[in-house]
């Protein structure tokens, strides 16, 4: 149930039920009952309504003819797509933290890729949240506040495929060796050698997410 605060019920909802989403609280190709979400948002039927709308603009949530709202589930050509736009711009933003970021940026870029040591005793979710604080801290690092936009909007959607590429076996350590490369190359000004190192990072979670994704479509 939302927390009452200042912002508009309506963003305050449709905050709640992105991150939930995201967190894979609802499963891609699960129905979203209106009923059930005015007890779990705690506001009116209108709201919810809303809130679904702006769901459906950001492409998280589908909806059917017959059955009402479900909970988008990528296809292997929409993932495809979305992670080149991904290396895209996370390269983009890497290379230009290699050329803009302050030596107080780089430290933080450095204190967030050390958390990642201790990822092994966390669960998905808390790893995925230190990848949150890393990107987070890139692009205040590359001073393009857009590409930032940009990336939340392609990480929510491939956010139910975040969690099979992390916990794909020994992702973990890979991801530290592979962002030790950016966030080295940002540390030294190396800017083509930052956009090369980050475009390889998403490439190899790329290649992780469509096998997933075929592999899946095989049994179906």
């Amino acid at each position: 149930m939302l927390e009452r605060r200042a912002a508009p019920l309506r963003e305050q909802a449709v905050e709640v039920m992105r991150t939930a989403i995201i967190r894979g609280e609802f499963e891609p190709g699960s129905r979203m009952k209106e009923k059930d979400l005015e007890g779990y948002l705690g506001v009116s039927r209108t709201v919810v309504r809303e809130t679904l709308r702006q769901l459906e603009s950001e492409r998280l949530i589908v909806l059917q003819p017959g059955s009402g709202p479900i909970v988008a589930r990528l296809t292997y050509e929409e993932a495809r797509q979305l992670y080149e736009v991904r290396g895209a711009l996370e390269a983009t933003a890497a290379r230009l933290a290699a050329k803009n970021a302050s030596d107080e940026q780089k430290r933080a870029l450095r204190v967030v890729w050390d958390r990642i040591d201790d990822a092994a005793v966390l669960d998905i979710q808390e790893l995925v949240g230190i990848k949150n604080d890393f990107y987070a801290t890139l692009i205040n690092a590359s001073g393009n506040d857009i590409i930032g936009e940009q990336l939340a909007g392609v990480q929510a959607r491939i956010s139910q495929l975040r969690a099979v590429t992390l916990s794909a076996a020994g992702r973990t350590a890979a991801t530290k060796d592979e962002l030790d490369r950016v966030v080295s190359a940002i540390e030294n000004g190396d800017e083509l050698a930052a956009y090369e190192f980050a475009h390889v990072h998403v490439m190899v979670a790329t290649d992780i997410a469509l096998t997933y994704l075929s592999e899946e479509d095989a049994e179906q």
